[in-house]
């Protein structure tokens, strides 16, 4: 996250040092001030009633900032949350500094960012979409300067990495999010999606953002999001399929797979085994590596979205819907099956208190391996009329 009060930050840090004392404001009143049309949108107006509250509590010591527009109101370009919140009190007046009206648009651009940004204590550091507002407005401001001819700086990204007190590759990262969709610039702003995530995303369509969240959103419900890593997956997943009807379900799978073969892989190096092993049934006792979190809640219910699987979880006596891929469905069996094959067929005793439980886990087994058995059996025959009738 930028500095914005680093030392390196020296054009707007001299237009917000005016020189000027508490003996030079005039109380103003409130139905003379108007705010900044660009003030909301750069800073925002969050937490207005804490502030109230807190100026309740401790009175208001500063001043705001304003223009004299020479006709007996007076445009607020520092200052406007302290006003709101001063209004909310009850009060109809509020100290300011009074300033002429700078004559040009650049120096008024400037003079709104310097004042907010080293002046008011309550900018939203860690609310990256305004971040990326302001250097957008600043980037805008050396444009215009560069074609009056009145610009001094350097290369525009390099002034912009000064002036906010981070690096160029920042900056590019900063205005990027400006190109996602609103749905996904409010999930920056809440802190869901980081500043080189929200980057990634700001390449896709507005409609794939969406998908990406929707994936997202998804892997939370079922515990499967917590690496910094999804997001570029998913965004390198769709990219690769730009053009497709593609939905949340499919990049999730896609992401399920490609994590289950890196699991797969590491296993069958920890194992002394190649991957071939496991997709043939060979697995011994030794799968634990297979319960990752991946090779679980990846498949748990990416077909159901609406989220009633993740209800069910934790309830006595049911399960999340499971999906198993084409790909994995015959390997996880065979795998179980040979567990199962083997606990079976060993000599054991249980003891009198569990028996009962076993007796009815055992018979709910039966009834399970029945279905499995009925539903391969229909799809066997949909096949074969299928095939009998394309003959």
């Amino acid at each position: 996250m930028r500095d914005i009060h680093s030392s390196r930050n020296s054009t707007l840090k001299k237009i917000a040092n005016k020189q000027f004392t508490m003996e030079d404001t005039r109380m103003l009143d409130s139905s003379c001030l108007t705010e900044h049309p660009d003030n909301e949108y750069l800073f925002g107006m969050e937490g207005i009633e804490r502030l109230a509250e807190g100026m309740k509590k401790v009175g208001f010591k500063g001043a705001i900032e304003v223009w004299d527009m020479k006709d007996g109101t007076f445009l607020i370009y520092s200052g406007a949350r302290r006003n709101r919140a001063n209004t909310l009190l009850g009060n109809t007046q509020i100290k300011a500094f009074v300033y002429p009206y700078p004559e040009s648009e650049t120096e008024r651009r400037r003079e709104l960012l310097g004042a907010n940004i080293y002046g008011r204590n309550a900018v939203q550091r860690d609310n990256a979409i305004y971040t990326a507002r302001q250097i957008s407005y600043l980037h805008e401001t050396i444009r215009m300067e560069r074609e009056n001819g009145t610009y001094e700086g350097k290369k525009t990204r390099e002034e912009l990495a000064k002036e906010f007190g981070t690096s160029p590759s920042n900056i590019y990262k900063y205005e990027s999010l400006l190109k996602l969709n609103e749905r996904a610039q409010v999930a920056v702003a809440n802190g869901e999606i980081q500043l080189a995530q929200g980057s990634s995303m700001s390449v896709l369509s507005s409609e794939y953002q969406d998908i990406v969240l929707d994936a997202l959103q998804l892997m939370r419900d079922f515990n499967m999001a917590g690496v910094r890593d999804e997001v570029q997956e998913l965004v390198d997943y769709i990219k690769a399929h730009e053009g497709e009807a593609l939905t949340a379900e499919e990049a999730v799978r896609s992401i399920c797979e490609t994590r289950e073969a890196a699991n797969l892989h590491a296993d069958g190096d920890n194992m002394g085994e190649d991957q071939e092993s496991y997709a043939d049934g060979d697995a011994d006792d030794n799968t634990e590596g297979m319960g990752s979190a991946w090779d679980g809640q990846c498949e748990a219910s990416v077909e159901d979205s609406q989220g009633d699987a993740a209800m069910m979880q934790g309830v006595p006596g049911k399960q999340a819907h499971v999906f198993y891929t084409p790909k994995t469905a015959a390997k996880k069996f065979n795998q179980y099956y040979g567990k199962m094959e083997e606990f079976l067929s060993a000599d054991k005793q249980y003891k009198e208190n569990d028996k009962e439980d076993v007796i009815s886990k055992l018979q709910q087994l039966r009834a399970l391996i029945d279905s499995e058995i009925s539903k391969i059996q229909s799809d066997v025959q949909d096949v074969q009329e299928g095939d009998t009738e394309a003959e």
